[in-house]
């Protein structure tokens, strides 16, 4: 949701809002945009239940429960027992509280996008570690870099609340093709995996979501063999498995370090996939340049079995719990020419691009990728596989901020995958604008700059050693030249002895 789509949003639903807030007082915050998004999908789903449900005089919270169970929405989705509504019980004031919000609800001539805004609003307000979900213009940008198509199978091995899914079909629809995309979602969280079923029947969609909520990582592989795997993973997780999962087969480029889970997701989306099958896994940054050892030889076997496609790093703050710089990276088990990959083989190539200053700022300090800038990057992608027709203003080569690297250079640069480390300076029309504050955090600026300054030390010395015997020659003709000078002045104010001619 970008800055005006939630001004827009405040404003179309404040009172919603108000009343939203005045029962996470008395609950929760997770708990009220609980039943805040089972009112709203109720208000969608079924005009008879709905109307059964504001008719109803007595307690808000049984009445929401018995609506709600008749939907059937938990039985066909294998959600559990019973909704958020019936295992949290409300009394006096919260029931009231409750009540308040389905007449605000009811109220709405047109609740279209108020599923949507709860989702944003709660993640914009309450998100924390992996607890929040992915906003809908990364969500484009994630299936933009993957690129599915129609009739193909797509896992989200960490759903939320499904809008990887959702964009996902959304991009497919767009494409020719035949045949409908296969959706896969799986999640740790109950409510999570609620959410992601509602807002996917929403959306006309009908996903696997599994038998239960699951740890992907502890669970394993889901033996589906997906030909696209999107995964919004949580950042750094330090309690992923390591002791049980030490002598996992997935990890077959290397075991992730213990206190980090980061390239365990990534090795276990890799083995989601089909043999020409393709991921977009996020990652903080620090992943693509950590000198950790572990992490080292994962990105040099990553490398070096031509797995990585391409890098994208992201601007800062674009998640409002967290400050953690983070990229995108695609993945591909065949970058060579056919129909799931593109016309151009992209054998022994990554594709780099530094998007760090393409965020626009917020008024709420966080920053957000405009539509533009989302387009233009999957566009660069589609162009760079030889998808559909490219433009000359798409080819990578002509983009300041993108490049592509082979494995020499790479191999050259220790495996070090950070987009800066590749793609030249921003030219000046994406520098920012006088006055503006680089707003990254100091120790990356830090880091930026001694490999800028290591570049340049890298250079000095190729110079020096090109022609050092021509610079030690220059520097010592003229004092050669001085004291030939000197010594003929010695020799003709000395005295002859007898003998000398």
């Amino acid at each position: 949701m970008t800055m005006q789509d939630e001004d827009h949003s405040l404003f179309a639903f404040r009172h919603v809002w108000r009343r939203l807030d005045a029962l996470a007082d008395l609950t929760s915050p997770a708990i009220a945009h609980q039943f805040a998004l089972q009112v709203v999908y109720l208000r969608c789903r079924s005009a008879s239940l709905w109307m059964g449900l504001v008719r109803h005089s007595g307690q808000a919270e049984p009445a929401l429960s018995k609506a709600w169970a008749g939907l059937g929405l938990d039985r066909a989705f294998n959600l559990g027992t019973g909704s958020a509504a019936k295992t949290r019980q409300l009394f006096g004031e919260a029931d009231q509280a409750l009540a308040g919000l389905i007449a605000e609800v009811d109220r709405l001539e047109n609740p279209s996008g108020l599923f949507d805004a709860c989702l944003d609003r709660y993640s914009s307000r309450y998100a924390k570690g992996g607890d929040y979900y992915t906003p809908q213009s990364l969500a484009r940008l994630f299936v933009g870099l993957a690129a599915p198509r129609a009739g193909e199978c797509v896992l989200d091995p960490v759903c939320g609340c499904g809008r990887l899914l959702i964009a996902a079909a959304r991009w497919a629809g767009q494409e020719d093709g035949v045949g409908e995309l296969r959706l896969h979602g799986r999640d740790i969280r109950p409510e999570a995996r609620r959410a992601a079923a509602m807002n996917l029947t929403l959306n006309a969609l009908r996903p696997d979501l599994g038998v239960s909520a699951v740890d992907s990582l502890r669970l394993g592989p889901t033996g589906l063999s997906a030909d696209v795997v999107l995964a919004n993973v949580p950042l750094n997780m330090k309690d992923w498995g390591h002791q049980e999962l030490t002598e996992d087969p997935r990890w077959s480029f290397g075991l992730p370090p213990r206190g980090n889970a980061n390239f365990a997701w990534v090795q276990h989306s890799l083995s989601e996939l089909s043999p020409q099958g393709r991921a977009v896994v996020l990652l903080p940054d620090s992943a693509a340049r950590s000198t950790n050892v572990a992490e080292t030889r994962i990105r040099q076997a990553l490398v070096e079995n031509d797995l990585v496609a391409g890098v994208v790093a992201l601007p800062t703050r674009l998640f409002p719990h967290t400050r953690t710089g983070t990229t995108l990276w695609l993945f591909s088990k065949d970058k060579k020419p056919h129909g799931s990959w593109g016309r151009s083989s992209r054998a022994g190539e990554i594709l780099f691009v530094d998007a760090r200053r393409l965020g626009t700022s917020t008024d709420r300090s966080g920053r957000h990728l405009k539509d533009e800038h989302i387009d233009h990057i999957c566009r660069i992608f589609a162009a760079w596989r030889g998808i559909g027709s490219a433009k000359d203003e798409d080819v990578p080569e002509a983009v300041s901020w993108c490049r592509t690297a082979r494995q020499d250079d790479i191999v050259q640069r220790g495996y070090d995958l950070s987009p800066s480390s590749y793609v030249n300076a921003p030219s000046e029309t994406t520098k920012p604008a006088l006055g503006e504050q680089d707003e990254r955090r100091p120790r990356e600026v830090l880091y930026e700059h001694f490999r800028h300054a290591a570049r340049i030390n890298l250079k000095l010395r190729r110079v020096l050693e090109v022609q050092p015997a021509v610079a030690d020659l220059k520097k010592a003709l003229p004092e050669r030249e001085a004291d030939s000078a000197r010594r003929r002045r010695q020799s003709q104010s000395e005295p002859r002895t007898l003998g000398e001619k």
